[in-house]
């Protein structure tokens, strides 16, 4: 087992000591960093084939709540006259 000797800490009015990252605390924070994509790669391509299976699923749920709507509509009608 070995003894780590104590670091001294540079001058806070240093050049380098302004320059530098945290030792500590830019080790944890790099992990979770995510990768940029360049914008310019890619013209929105992909995002106009989500946008149309967004709205279509977005219409068959307007569509299938009508429906229901309707029929809970005329149970309670035939139930009103029962």
């Amino acid at each position: 087992m070995t003894i780590k000797k104590p670091v001294s800490k540079p001058a806070a009015d240093a050049p380098e000591a302004l320059s530098s990252p945290a030792v500590g605390n830019a080790t944890i924070a790099d992990r979770f960093k995510l990768d940029l994509q360049d914008p310019a790669a890619n013209k929105g391509s992909s995002g106009g084939v989500a946008a149309t299976i967004a709205a279509i699923a977005g219409f068959i749920a307007l569509v299938v709540s009508g429906v229901l709507t309707f029929v809970i509509y005329q149970h309670w009608e035939f139930l009103q006259g029962a």
